[in-house]
């Protein structure tokens, strides 16, 4: 919430109480709509819903589109479905489809029939199209123009249509059958000659996107090109829609807000966090906590093949937790900065060896330097002949180089990983910081006892 916003906020809520709806709607015609909804979220519902009720028709519309789908569930319990068919009416078609697409069965019943014949129509247009992809978050309010209109006829044409298009900055020109076959800006048509055609201003290299590609897909392009706009085709090649730059944020954010769940060891949430259900956080949590911890159940089990040279040596128990997150910790890093990589297009499956050579390179350096570290720790120890026993710096010659195959293995492990997972057709963030954590700490063990007892035997052990 701004600063005006907070200034109004005692004022607004004064009038809410008071009844005085004209006073209301006055007050709200100084805000932004996302003013509105961030005000509207301080609110009690009933509150809330009269705020809403104050705001006219395109306020309504625009301050919808701003609140989360919890307020909007709550404005349309309170307000029913009528009002809110006709906030639907007035909306952009993506954001009307979003909402409609969070509904229940039920209540998807009860609003669709109460919509406008044309924006109902398009509204099942864009539900057909499965979540994530292109389709599913595009727009279908755009501006087209034919290729043997000249720049005037094209102006007054935009005249006429802007008022119902959710851009004219970027002009797409198509044929009898909607074929995109060239794109031009407003611009272009401003500044030409009144009498140049369309066809000879357009440029006609065209990049679209199919409307059940991914979405990421057509961020991607956006992002790539610096497009304010990207149309979406159907198989055919007619054009069916756009997704804009204000999309794009919302799919990135959505994106990166699936990734850092994935990357949290839990599946991704289809909701927001409030609107979750707790069995459905249950299940997104529980699922991934439990293979995790039958991953760490061989943990134990490494530990106890070694059961014997810990019992001659108690003193490497000590040094397991050290070993292990050291391990966990690199391969974690190694995870993150290839999973980001895929994810922006810098690293592909092609690349898997060259990602190899380079973290083997980056998981020795590390690995000297960490094992540096323990080496150091043990023999500058006070005391360490006591603490250790007399082959102390022999203890620390084989932490040293426990921790530099560790950490290697950790490198490699939690580079390659997300390339195995994206190659097997999964989400290269399924291999989350917990998953290659688990793989590390296991192999760790085994890495570990297995230096100690090549390096210790005739001596601790």
């Amino acid at each position: 919430m701004n600063e005006m916003t907070r200034l109004i906020f005692p004022e607004a809520r004064e009038i809410i109480r008071s009844g005085n709806v004209a006073d209301l709607g006055v007050l709200m015609g100084v805000l932004l709509p996302p003013d509105v909804a961030d005000l509207m979220a301080e609110l009690a519902p009933d509150e809330s819903a009269a705020m809403f009720k104050a705001l006219d028709n395109k306020q309504r519309a625009e301050v919808f589109e701003q609140i989360d789908y919890e307020h909007q569930q709550a404005l349309l319990d309170r307000l029913g479905p009528q009002v809110i068919a006709g906030v639907l009416d007035s909306m952009s078609s993506d954001d009307r489809a979003d909402f409609v697409r969070r509904l229940d069965a039920r209540s998807r019943e009860t609003l669709l029939p109460l919509l406008a014949h044309a924006e109902r129509h398009d509204l099942k247009r864009l539900l057909a199209f499965a979540e994530g992809t292109a389709g599913s978050v595009m727009s279908t309010e755009y501006a087209t123009v034919e290729p043997e209109m000249t720049a005037l006829q094209a102006i007054e044409h935009l005249r006429h249509v802007a008022p119902l298009q959710e851009t004219i900055y970027i002009v797409y020109v198509v044929d009898k059958e909607r074929h995109v076959v060239g794109v031009v800006s407003l611009r272009q048509l401003i500044v030409a000659a009144p009498a140049a055609t369309v066809s000879k201003l357009m440029r006609r290299e065209i990049i679209s996107v199919k409307g059940d590609a991914p979405r990421e897909e057509a961020a991607n392009l956006i992002a790539k090109y610096d497009f304010l706009a990207l149309p979406v085709v159907d198989e055919t090649g007619r054009m069916i829609g756009i997704i804009t730059q204000d999309d794009v944020i919302d799919i990135i954010k959505a994106k990166a807000t699936q990734d850092a769940q994935k990357a949290g060891g839990m599946e991704a949430l289809e909701l927001s966090y409030f609107d979750t259900s707790l069995p459905a956080m249950l299940r997104k949590r529980g699922g991934w906590l439990i293979v995790l911890f039958i991953g760490q159940t061989f943990t134990a089990t490494a530990m106890e093949s070694f059961e014997g040279a810990i019992q001659k040596a108690a003193v490497l128990s000590l040094f397991v937790p050290l070993v292990i997150s050291s391990g966990g910790n690199t391969g974690s890093q190694a995870a993150s900065l290839i999973i980001r990589s895929l994810a922006v297009g810098e690293v592909k499956l092609a690349d898997w060896w060259r990602v190899a050579r380079r973290e083997v390179a980056s998981g020795l350096a590390l690995g000297v330097g960490l094992g540096l570290l323990g080496f150091l720790r043990i023999v500058l120890w006070p005391n360490a002949g006591a603490e250790y026993g007399e082959h102390y710096v022999r203890l620390g010659l084989m932490m040293w180089l426990a921790l530099m195959g560790i950490v290697l293995w950790g490198t490699l492990a939690g580079s390659l990983m997300p390339l195995l997972m994206k190659r097997i057709g999964l989400d290269p963030a399924t291999a989350s910081t917990p998953f290659v954590a688990t793989l590390v700490d296991v192999t760790g063990i085994l890495i570990y006892f297995s230096v100690a007892t090549l390096m210790l035997s005739g001596t601790l052990l």
